[in-house]
């Protein structure tokens, strides 16, 4: 549990002096707003705890967690001018795991859950948060235990994301997907079909209004009375846009996601009005503070709390208590490379072969430097060129690293996504998050082709068929396209793709990651077909082994999944690493006899690598290599 301290989601108290974060290991922390420094800590859940509130009113913090509970907590010294560093009491627990919804006509099993649906009432001791299975679940606390008021399905079988209780405390909103409801006390009012995504906030303006944040990358305005039908906003982010907040002091709205921007915007009209912090990670959660509308508070996907003055764009405090993103590996002989967040790369050498278990034996050499790299990006994939590593950073920088130090190969100006080499290593291509592909020569960084989507939709990966000389990728959500490996003219485009975080060529076959499927192009028959059924969540890599019997792949459900290569049959699915996993790589030695062939390891946000081994047809955890990497 290397990320046990990492912060998942964060609140700030009625007086703007303390704010409560939750960890992945299921701590509450307290942290005074003004020295940024933790002032309590409570283990209070047996999960990562995914949303947190404190009471408007009354002096109650509760959380809750992936342990399928909600927790209430008291919250002293609200109100007092001069509190003492506050110690947090838990009151109550309410495992919602099993509660029934009053409305369903079966048995409903409890499902996998990243919902945020936490929320007190704006008077009363009562909150709203999600049942097991999805269903609206409120609960009264008159004498400081948890009562149950009801548990209602509203959203059908699609996963509750978000509550929020009407600012009078006459109703509860909530969402699941892009559908919203209004209801008092499980009796439906109205409600609203807003898309085909996730809602994720419901954020107040005054009078029955408020700003909802959607992943299809928009702010919705909403009036829950309908005197006005739904504002929908234009696009404003590049992934997922998972948070709005609004300042009544100073009428500013902000909203953040996945691409890791913070951008302000109208909240008439809830357009751009600008960029107002770029972030070192994709985020979630943001608010200003009232006191000081100046001052902004974001939590990252690193398990970062920054603490951030608007006007100069300037971080003024952070709190990270992680390790580095792993984001990406490549191989090179009988050496691993590694990379992510921080200034390093980390060569990890296969160096023998442990005699009873046929293990390969890991060693850690020294890392080399990023040196000049920029502390607010990170590496998100590396290819090997003919004089090092060749790494596409977040911010658009290429670089090329080995002993001869670091060198910067060109700037695209554009965040990137991914990157492929030619065979004879004169050429890397990369895609961006702005609707590009560029070619460049890796001897001197010259761009000498480039490929421009005219809509600028995200381009999230690429693969270069080495014997045809072919450059497939795909859009966010969009086209597959196959290009030519010179001049990137465009030969061939195929619908549709969802997320497509991987590709890679297997002879005349693209393999690609549709959200939480894989596909296959053929190349001959430009057919596309379902290659491994959905994974419940987005496919975030996958790997085949030498003999290709074997396909492994990592999910954003926290879980690796052993597959037949052939057929893409199911084979095994056991639960990874704590945190997000984002790539896999083989620890086999092909030239040792003696070795096992059938290792290999998952890294990402734990900031190592764990390994695994296939046997049995199952997957067997062996445990970290490293305690950390970066």
């Amino acid at each position: 549990m290397q990320t046990s301290q990492k912060i998942g989601s964060f609140t700030v108290d009625p007086d703007e002096r303390i704010l409560f974060a939750g960890t992945m290991g299921g701590d509450v922390l307290a942290v005074d707003i003004d020295s940024f420094e933790i002032v309590a800590r409570r283990h209070v859940h047996a999960g990562a705890i995914e949303a947190i509130a404190a009471h408007p009113r009354l002096p109650y913090v509760a959380a809750m967690s992936m342990d399928r509970s909600v927790s209430l907590m008291t919250r002293p010294g609200a109100g007092d001018p001069t509190p003492e560093p506050p110690t947090l009491t838990q009151l109550d627990r309410f495992t919602f795991r099993d509660t029934p919804c009053r409305n369903d006509t079966f048995a409903a099993s409890p499902t996998h859950s990243l919902s945020q649906a936490l929320t007190f009432h704006p008077t009363d001791r009562r909150l709203a948060t999600r049942s097991g299975s999805g269903g609206v679940l409120e609960l009264d606390f008159d004498a400081d235990r948890f009562a149950l008021r009801h548990c209602t399905r509203f959203h059908g079988d699609i996963d509750l994301v978000t509550v929020r209780y009407t600012e009078d405390g006459d109703a509860l909103i909530s969402a699941a997907g892009g559908h919203a409801v209004l209801s008092r006390d499980g009796e439906e009012l109205r409600s609203w079909t807003l898309g085909d995504f996730n809602l994720h906030w419901f954020e107040p303006l005054g009078d029955d209004e408020y700003l909802i944040a959607c992943d299809e990358l928009y702010v919705i305005r909403l009036d829950i009375q309908d005197r006005k039908p739904p504002l929908r906003g234009l696009r404003l982010t590049r992934d997922d846009l998972e948070h709005v907040t609004y300042n009544s002091t100073s009428k500013r709205a902000f909203v953040a996601g996945f691409d890791g921007t913070v951008y302000e915007i109208n909240p008439e009209s809830c357009d751009y009005a600008r960029i107002a912090w770029v972030a070192p990670y994709k985020m979630r959660w943001v608010k200003t503070l009232e006191r000081d509308p100046n001052v902004l508070i974001g939590h990252c996907f690193n398990g970062g709390l920054y603490k951030v003055d608007l006007a100069s764009q300037r971080v003024l405090d952070c709190i990270k208590e992680t390790p580095n993103t792993v984001w990406t590996s490549v191989r090179a002989g009988d050496s691993l490379f590694f990379a992510g967040e921080g200034g390093l790369v980390r060569e990890v050498a296969l160096d023998g072969v442990e005699p009873v278990a046929k293990a390969a034996k890991v060693a850690l050499r020294p890392a080399l430097e990023k040196r000049g790299a920029d502390a607010s990006s990170f590496t998100k994939r590396m290819a090997m060129g003919p004089s090092g590593l060749i790494l596409a950073e977040k911010n658009g920088r290429v670089l090329e690293v080995g002993e001869h130090g670091v060198r910067q190969l060109v700037d695209i100006g554009q965040e990137l996504r991914d990157i492929a080499v030619n065979p004879d290593k004169t050429a890397a291509f990369v895609c961006t998050e702005r609707g590009e592909v560029r070619k460049l020569r890796t001897e001197d960084g010259k761009i000498v082709a480039v490929y421009h989507d005219r809509l600028r939709e995200p381009i999230w990966s690429l693969a270069y068929h080495e014997t045809r000389n072919l450059l497939a990728f795909a859009e966010r959500r969009g086209n597959l396209v196959i290009a030519d490996g010179e001049s990137l003219d465009v030969l061939h485009v195929a619908r549709k793709t969802s997320r497509p975080k991987r590709m890679k060529w297997w002879n005349d076959t693209l393999i690609y990651v549709r959200t939480g499927e894989l596909w296959r192009f053929d190349l001959e028959s430009r057919a596309m077909r379902p290659y491994v059924a959905d994974c419940g969540n987005t496919i975030e890599d996958f790997i085949w082994d030498a003999s290709e019997r074997y396909l492994v792949l990592v999910n954003y459900r926290t879980e690796v999944v052993l597959c037949d290569f052939k057929s893409g049959e199911k084979l095994c699915v056991t639960p990874d690493q704590a945190d997000f996993s984002k790539g896999l790589a083989w620890l086999d030695l092909p030239g040792r006899a003696d070795a096992y062939p059938l290792d290999f390891v998952t890294f990402g946000r734990s900031g190592t690598a764990h390994r695994y081994r296939i046997h049995n047809e199952r997957l067997t955890a062996l445990g970290p290599i490293a305690p950390a990497l970066l």
